[in-house]
């Protein structure tokens, strides 16, 4: 499962690729990677953080982690 911190900038953006995606997530308040969460679209997925340049970016790591 996909988790995606609620705090970060990337957030709405990164729900809405999901969501287009059909990619099953859920929302978590914090993640605890704020150093990351403020530079980097990001997610947790299988158990480690994988992040990227760009949302778009992000969407192809996470179909490649599943």
């Amino acid at each position: 499962m996909i988790k995606l911190c609620k705090s970060s900038e990337n957030y709405k953006e990164i729900s809405k690729a999901l969501k287009d995606n059909n990619m099953e997530f859920e929302h978590k308040k914090c993640l605890g990677k704020c150093g990351l969460c403020h530079n980097h679209p990001f997610a947790k997925s299988v158990g480690k953080f994988i992040s990227s340049d760009s949302v778009e970016k992000l969407i192809k790591k996470l179909k490649e982690n599943k």
